[in-house]
């Protein structure tokens, strides 16, 4: 299952699914990469009912946790899997210690990266309240793009609770070449970044998503005059 699909941020319907691997004895994995740290946040955590009932959680912190790229993170209740899949027993390799747990037997990583330390670092300065008050605040972000896109005469064409919109306009061609170019004409002015993305049963649409705690209304006045002005322009 995927709980905030990377173009549109659907979130399918977990319950269900966990019903269906439960009964046919299926492992059952949400991808989270996007959407996970909706968990965090009460009025959002919702939308991610069913996800507590998987056997195996994905989560990208570098994401809507503002850390560097990448953190991604694995989760799963059968921890045994982990040494099962990635334990190695070598003459150089020194046992582990009773009781204890070599985390470097436990993924493809081995001695390479602390990829931890980032994602560390960020609860320890915020902690988990205040990592979640910087979700929320990209929420509520993505709540106003939509609402200006909106009332701007602009077609919201997903349904996500998350900060990532899917757009467009009458003025704006929804095949691919016309999508690229207006997307285009908008990155050249160097004020913005958007991109554009192909949905089932839509066509080419613009897309917006906030992957900082420091965007606010100001970035999207700026955001919002952009689109205007190259959707004003001749041969947009």
């Amino acid at each position: 299952a995927t709980a905030g699909t990377t173009g549109a941020g659907a979130v399918d319907p977990l319950p269900r699914l966990a019903t269906i691997a439960g009964r046919e004895s299926l492992w059952y994995h949400v991808d989270a990469a996007w959407g996970g740290a909706a968990a965090l946040v009460p009025r959002l955590r919702p939308h991610l009912e069913g996800i507590a009932q998987a056997d195996s959680v994905t989560f990208d912190a570098h994401k809507w946790l503002s850390v560097p790229l990448g953190a991604g993170v694995f989760f799963t209740r059968h921890p045994g899997v982990l040494p099962a899949a990635f334990g190695v027993h070598t003459g150089y390799v020194p046992p582990t210690i009773e009781g204890g747990v070599d985390l470097y037997k436990h993924s493809m990583q081995w001695s390479r990266r602390f990829i931890g330390l980032k994602l560390l670092f960020a609860f320890a300065e915020h902690g988990e309240a205040g990592v979640a008050r910087f979700i929320d605040t990209q929420a509520r972000m993505g709540d106003v793009i939509r609402a200006r896109l909106q009332r701007a005469g602009w077609t919201i064409v997903n349904s996500s609770p998350f900060p990532l919109i899917c757009f467009t306009h009458p003025d704006v061609a929804t095949d691919e070449s016309g999508s690229a170019a207006f997307m285009q004409r908008v990155l050249d002015r160097g004020r913005v970044w958007i991109s554009n993305v192909k949905l089932p049963m839509v066509g080419w649409a613009l897309r917006a998503c906030v992957t900082s705690f420091r965007t606010n209304e100001e970035d999207i006045d700026v955001l919002m005059d952009e689109l205007e002005a190259v959707r004003v322009m001749p041969g947009s």
